[in-house]
């Protein structure tokens, strides 16, 4: 397990994942990161106003209200499916909005 957005693993790689993923439809993907910002610049790089195929959920951690600010870019983000995992949970998150923009 590892992020792939973490900002050391090159495109390509990134690239040849999701190659796989759209190429094994059959399975679903969870790909859940805290480098959200990447996330949706990726998607929206390969996926211009298209979503990502809906076997393949994109998601965000959010332990703490500092970092709520990744709910916002999973907004953003190009995908059918979309979800929210509150790990490690080490503090108060505030207020959740998860209607609107979360859904495609």
């Amino acid at each position: 397990m590892s992020d792939l957005f973490h900002k050391e693993v090159p495109v390509s790689f990134i690239d040849t994942v999701f190659d796989t993923m759209e190429n094994a439809s059959w399975h679903t993907y969870q790909v859940l990161t805290k480098r959200s910002s990447l996330m949706a610049r990726y998607l929206r790089n390969r996926y211009g106003t298209k979503l990502a195929p809906p076997h393949i959920w994109l998601g965000v951690s959010i332990e703490d209200a500092k970092n709520a600010v990744r709910l916002k870019h999973l907004k953003a983000a190009q995908a059918a499916t979309k979800f929210v995992s509150f790990e490690p949970l080490i503090g108060p998150v505030g207020d959740v909005d998860l209607e609107g923009d979360l859904l495609p």
